[in-house]
């Protein structure tokens, strides 16, 4: 059962970071392209672009910085996220090896027992031999 908690929790995790991945690069991407369009609309003003395309693209490259904002705001949420599920995990992984630990100290208990029960039946037998060998012999 303890082993499955912890898997879950690595796959949920796993997942997490995947989404954290794909965020990652979509804000780089974002940044590329507003980058890009800021150094075409540079090159584009020097050679004489007219104030209505350039308050299209300043308003198109506004539009690309809400978004990359907006994927910033998810990064963080994610990030947070995964940090959490660390946390999790890390627990997870601590209660398993404490449940094995019990798990093997109870074994071997067990068989330590086991042996004293067998133990004490030869003794039992080697008491009741004895005594008949004594008694007969």
């Amino acid at each position: 059962m303890k082993e499955n908690e912890k898997s879950q929790a690595q796959l949920e995790m796993a997942e997490s970071l995947k989404v954290q991945v794909d965020l990652e690069h979509s804000a780089q991407l974002f940044e590329e392209e507003i980058h890009s369009k800021r150094l075409r609309l540079e090159q584009r003003q020097l050679e004489g672009l007219p104030i209505i395309e350039l308050l299209k693209e300043e308003e198109h490259i506004a539009y690309l910085e809400k978004q990359l904002e907006q994927k910033r705001i998810q990064l963080s949420q994610v990030e947070h996220k995964v940090s959490e599920q660390q946390d999790t995990l890390a627990s997870k992984v601590r209660e398993e090896k404490t449940w094995q630990s019990i798990k093997e100290t109870r074994k071997e208990e067990f068989y330590h027992d086991m042996k004293m029960i067998e133990q004490n039946e030869l003794d039992d037998l080697n008491t009741v031999r004895a005594y008949m060998l004594t008694r007969n012999g």
